[in-house]
């Protein structure tokens, strides 16, 4: 079994303990992706190259 089969594995027993396997389908999905993508994206919004930079170190140290 590959490291991704492995990983996938234990999303879907993650999921399944959680019981949200009713909202995962293809909409629902595709939205909360997309909203995630967003608030990424805001942290960005009209800063200079440089200062989106010291944003992007700090959120990778979390």
């Amino acid at each position: 079994m590959s490291d991704f089969q492995m990983l996938i594995d234990e999303l879907v027993k993650f999921r399944d303990a959680r019981q949200w396997e009713q909202f995962h389908n293809t909409k629902d999905l595709a939205l909360a992706l997309s909203i995630e993508t967003a608030e990424l994206n805001e942290l960005f919004l009209w800063k200079p190259v440089d200062k989106s930079k010291d944003t992007a170190r700090k959120y990778n140290e979390l």
